[in-house]
């Protein structure tokens, strides 16, 4: 059995964790870009977008949701138990928490660092 040490869950970072998937990642910089909140199918546009560095005629339908899919069933609801999104899924609209503009903003100055 592995043992757990106090440091371990000190320095456990929420942001990191959020950080480190990708999508969840472009997901918030289109919402930052956009600064309104988007319907998530055209978020789930914009991510596609984004991921296959195409214009959206260039994506399959399939593909476009396929991505709304994964950010609908994978990454919206734990975005939102983080406060860094909220979701209204009868409007199926998602807007950024004011924690996910200061993590969108974090995340792209990382982004542009490392270019």
């Amino acid at each position: 059995m592995e043992k757990y040490y106090e440091s371990d869950f000190n320095s456990f970072d929420p942001h990191r964790e959020m950080q480190a998937d990708r999508r969840r990642h472009c997901a918030l910089h289109c919402l930052h870009q956009f600064e309104d909140p988007l319907a998530l199918a055209d978020l789930a546009e914009e991510v596609a977008v984004r991921e296959h560095d195409a214009s959206i005629a260039e994506i399959s339908a399939e593909e476009v949701k396929r991505v709304y899919m994964s950010l609908y069933h994978d990454h919206i609801s734990e975005l939102e138990d983080k406060s860094v999104i909220h979701y209204n899924q009868d409007r199926d609209v998602v807007a950024l928490a004011e924690n996910g503009a200061q993590l969108a903003q974090y995340l792209d100055h990382q982004y542009t660092s490392t270019q």
